[in-house]
């Protein structure tokens, strides 16, 4: 019987707790390599890079395969990040995923994001025309990490497995993918309008930002009670502040809108898009009817997105007049306590947006990524909903 102490070892992760459910149904095959050579061809025929590269990928993947035992263990991990799971919930946020010996670890990334994406175009098949901006992904960020490092391999892990796991597409200006709502916030609503609730315990400065700084904490969140008539809960106001007191929300007036079991189309917005409230209703509208068709037994409820773009402390560093204010005043924004700098990788170096963000944190400010949430009955009109930051 398969077991996660046959395995742990070639880990060099904290392993999540979930990976042992993972146990009671994987069944391993000696016989198999990571990646099969009919995936690997059909990585090698959509892509278009130099032969020289299956030439390399193949020589790891039979190294791998000649040592049973870390060969289990990759494996196992294929299972858990993509053959079990939906696409979007391959979350394994570390510099190494995987080990083997003689080689780097951005080569050994590479063979696993090309197993992601051979199984995507063997098994889950998207349409070709909307996974073509994935199959470049892979050509642009290999080509990127070989000519910095000088060997073949892949940066950017995470975002590259997400990108082959053909759940994420282009529609107009915005990317979609499937995901669930967030796990930290309970959103209610009256048939009018929506309320944010915080649900775990954090502590919060002046502004109502979340924050980890005992130094900054100016109070500190309960965590959301529930009884049998009403929620207790600290609210959070559309420009992303939490209230320093609890309030009560009768449940005869307040129902439950979105919760973390509740499907929602996250996005993720291109560089040198057209940022205005009328592409992002336009994108939203297409997601919408591919996805629902695409994916007939998920009900998604809400447009969701986690990014500097949703920090409420943007107002601090954007004019008035800004496209990125402007689209944050069209929907729901929730504060986080992950802390970013001015080194964000989205953020052109030397620009003035960068110098702000300095600026910004050089004066004692903490900056936030955020996250965002559009309840569909607003997110199908798209920018009709206002408020103020």
């Amino acid at each position: 019987m398969f077991t996660i102490d046959t395995v742990k070892e070639y880990y060099p992760f904290d392993i999540p707790a979930y990976f042992e459910s993972y146990t009671k149904t994987y069944v391993h095959d000696e016989t198999k390599p990571l990646v099969s050579e009919e995936e690997m061809t059909a990585v090698q025929n959509a892509v278009g890079l130099d032969e020289s590269c299956f030439v390399f990928l193949r020589e790891l993947n039979q190294k791998l395969f000649a040592d049973p035992a870390r060969n289990r263990a990759a494996r196992f991990l294929r299972y858990v990040l993509f053959e079990s799971r939906k696409p979007w919930e391959n979350h394994i946020y570390a510099p190494v995923m995987f080990e083997v010996p003689g080689y780097e670890a951005g080569s050994v990334h590479l063979l696993f994001v090309t197993a992601a994406l051979g199984y995507t175009l063997t098994v889950r098949k998207p349409p070709a025309d909307l996974n073509a901006e994935n199959i470049g992904a892979y050509r642009g960020y290999t080509t990127g990490y070989t000519n910095e490092h000088g060997h073949w391999g892949i940066g950017e892990l995470h975002w590259n497995l997400l990108c082959a796991g053909g759940c994420m597409f282009l529609f107009n200006t915005l990317k979609f993918q499937p995901a669930n709502f967030s796990d930290d916030y309970l959103v209610l609503t009256n048939g009018k309008e929506y309320r944010t609730l915080l649900i775990g315990a954090f502590g919060a400065d002046k502004d109502g930002a979340l924050t980890a700084d005992e130094t900054r904490t100016a109070f500190r969140t309960a965590e959301l009670a529930e009884t049998e008539t009403e929620y207790i809960a600290h609210e959070i106001s559309p420009d992303g502040a939490v209230s320093a007191h609890a309030a009560k929300f009768d449940k005869n007036t307040w129902k439950v809108a979105l919760c973390s079991k509740d499907f929602v189309l996250g996005i993720h917005i291109p560089s040198k898009t057209e940022y205005t409230p009328e592409q992002h209703r336009a994108s939203i509208l297409q997601a919408l009817e591919f996805y629902r068709a695409f994916y007939p037994d998920m009900e998604f409820k809400a447009i969701t997105c986690w990014s500097w773009l949703y920090s409420p402390q943007n107002k601090h560093l954007f004019p008035g007049d800004s496209r990125i204010l402007e689209i944050q005043r069209c929907v729901h924004l929730c504060p986080t306590t992950a802390v970013m700098d001015e080194s964000l990788m989205f953020i052109r170096k030397g620009s003035s947006l960068q110098q702000r963000m300095a600026s910004f944190r050089a004066a004692g400010n903490e900056y936030h990524a955020g996250y965002m949430y559009s309840p569909l009955s607003e997110a199908e009109v798209f920018g009709e909903y206002r408020h103020e930051l």
